[in-house]
């Protein structure tokens, strides 16, 4: 049995039209070891990186597997090619590396503007300086308008109201209820889907659809904000990590940023589950979403379980306290932190890393009503569910136009000295308020370091209840 590959590359003729044809001297050592390609392949410039992947796609093609390993590999290998080459294509995404000139050159000074030792996409082999690559900053440029424009309107539109399609569904089935073979096909529907629905997968280690999450058309939607996404510090694959992400949001807009490849781009051999709010897992549709993007129960025990199995985590502290607290009108933004020792906890019994992520301008993508903090609190409490009215554009969930940046923070060691908490202990309370103390002193900084270039004026400020 031939690899997957094999059908793609034949239904993409149009690769030899645009791409020189491999040969031994466009072998770069950069992409020798296969646990470094994504990162080794936003080093490359465009026309070594095409070359490259054009060799990866001939190899997979020519060689047969009969037990079926590597065909993993080989899909994701796919994946990356598609979201590069798409996003190249339209020329929305770019890489840079290094840390930003003082005279506006690189990108986070100077809009999309590259430094000159970046090229379209990635800095090249010999024009990176040596720690360097410690930093990177992926940005995209503002979608024109067009039929790419539509494409992105339609797929946005459709995703951002998730929560709605299994009422959406049931709401059809029961007004063509009288009609034969739309009841019979509900009743099937309904059946087929329990298996699914109470396999628990939420409690495990999730239902990850690589495919969808790798997939090119996240580009056109984080073009559309558009985003940038800054990793400060490299991350060590071998190393487990709980990602801390500030603030909430009302939607949390930001995780779609790390979909289409950048994620990958950010931090090779690094796979991460997110920790979701248990209600999310009880709608139809809105449960199948999560899964798929990578998003698992926030218990306790389901994030003892990932980290067990050497995943990483992303938590979202604040939680829906947060999302009453997320004002586009105010300059302040507030952020729930001080009582929130949990991920903390978690972190240093399991010997991960904390690594700080704060999110600009998320809070400027919708407007909201105040609903009464009684009632508010009332659902939040008995529910588990925010009430909260906010709209978009069109008084939908479509979210208005505002440039968003995500910065990753530098990791904070939870193992400083000795070794780390033997399974089934529990760190002093002193020691998780040290660290706890250390990691809020982290996000504050972060916040004051790059609001200026995330947009920010010297009016806004951050404020840790």
């Amino acid at each position: 049995r031939t690899s997957p590959v094999t059908a793609v590359q034949r239904r993409r003729g149009l690769l030899s039209l645009w791409t020189p044809p491999p040969s031994p001297a466009s072998s770069s050592p950069l992409t020798s070891d296969p646990t470094r390609r994504p990162a080794a392949l936003c080093r490359l410039g465009p026309e070594e990186r095409n070359q490259d992947r054009t060799r990866r796609l001939v190899k997979h093609d020519t060689l047969t597997d009969p037990e079926g390993e590597g065909q993993e590999e080989a899909a994701e290998d796919v994946a990356m090619f598609m979201s590069s080459w798409f996003a190249e294509a339209l020329a929305l995404r770019r890489v840079s590396h290094g840390a930003p000139k003082a005279d506006g050159g690189s990108s986070l000074a100077g809009g999309h503007q590259l430094s000159p030792t970046s090229q379209y996409g990635a800095a090249t082999k010999h024009g990176v300086r040596p720690g360097d690559d410690e930093r990177m900053e992926v940005s995209f440029a503002k979608l024109p308008r067009g039929f790419w424009s539509a494409v992105q309107l339609v797929w946005s539109f459709t995703l951002v109201h998730y929560i709605f399609h299994g009422i959406i569904v049931a709401a059809v089935v029961y007004v063509l209820r009288d009609v034969w073979a739309v009841r019979v096909a509900g009743v099937l529907a309904v059946l087929a889907y329990q298996p699914s629905f109470w396999d628990g997968s939420e409690r495990r280690l999730g239902r990850q659809w690589e495919g969808l999450r790798r997939h090119p058309i996240w580009t056109l939607t984080q073009a559309y904000f558009p985003a940038k996404l800054i990793r400060t510090k490299k991350l060590d694959p071998e190393q487990t990590y709980v990602f801390g992400w500030h603030p909430h949001g009302i939607l949390i807009l930001s995780r779609i940023h790390t979909y289409g490849g950048v994620w990958e781009l950010l931090f090779p051999g690094i796979d991460f589950r997110v920790l979701g709010a248990s209600p999310m897992f009880k709608l139809p549709g809105c449960r199948e979403i999560c899964l798929w993007m990578g998003g698992v129960d926030a218990g306790r025990k389901t994030a003892v379980r990932v980290l067990r199995a050497g995943l990483s985590v992303a938590v979202y502290p604040g939680g829906s306290r947060e999302i009453f607290s997320t004002d586009p009108n105010s300059h302040e933004t507030k952020i729930y932190l001080q009582k929130r020792r949990g991920f903390v906890r978690l972190a240093m019994q399991h010997g991960s890393a904390l690594v700080p992520v704060f999110v600009f301008g998320e809070k400027r993508c919708y407007r909201r009503l105040n609903v009464p903090a009684l009632v508010r609190d009332l659902f939040l409490r008995v529910l588990k569910i925010p009430l909260i009215i906010f709209w978009g554009r069109w008084f939908t969930w479509y979210p208005f136009q505002a440039k968003q940046t995500v910065v990753f923070g530098a990791p904070i060691p939870t193992v400083t000295g000795g070794a780390p908490i033997k399974e089934g202990e529990s760190p002093t309370e002193e020691a998780v308020a040290a660290m706890h103390a250390r990691y809020v002193a982290a996000v504050v900084a972060l916040f004051e370091e790059h609001k200026a270039a995330a947009g920010y004026g010297p009016e806004e400020t951050l404020k840790v209840v």
